[in-house]
C-alpha cells in the first residue's frame, strides 16, 4: 500500500488555463474598507463571449476559489477564466449610456 501523496498534491496551487472570455457584469463582494482586499466574494455575474449567456456564479456552482484566483465557468461548458483579487478589486460597472442618466 503506497502512503505517499500523489505528486499533483504537492504542486503549488495555479489558476487553471484560461480558454474562455468573460465580461463582468457585476461583482458581489465584502471589501476591507482600508486595503481594498476582498475578505469575501458572494456571488459574480457575468456574460459568456463565446455562447452569449448571462449567468451568476457562486462558490461552488461556476466559481472555485484557489490560493492565486477565482476561476469562473461557464455554465454551458465554453470554457473557464482565472481572475486575480487585484482584477476583481479594481473592477467598476461600465458606464451607462446618456438614456440611462435621465430621470
Amino acid at each position: 500500500m503506497n502512503l505517499q501523496p500523489s505528486s499533483s498534491l504537492l504542486r503549488p496551487s495555479r489558476p487553471a488555463p484560461e480558454n474562455g472570455r468573460f465580461d463582468l457584469l457585476d461583482v458581489n463582494a465584502l471589501q476591507d474598507p482600508g486595503s481594498g482586499r476582498i475578505v469575501h466574494l458572494y456571488s459574480l455575474v457575468a456574460r459568456c463571449l463565446c455562447c452569449e449567456v448571462v449567468f451568476k456564479a457562486q462558490e461552488g456552482d461556476g466559481l472555485v476559489s484557489t490560493s492565486a484566483a477565482r476561476v469562473l465557468r461557464c455554465p454551458t461548458g465554453c470554457g473557464e477564466q482565472a481572475f486575480r483579487g487585484s482584477a476583481l478589486r479594481q473592477w467598476r460597472p461600465a458606464a451607462q449610456g446618456p438614456q440611462a442618466l435621465r430621470g
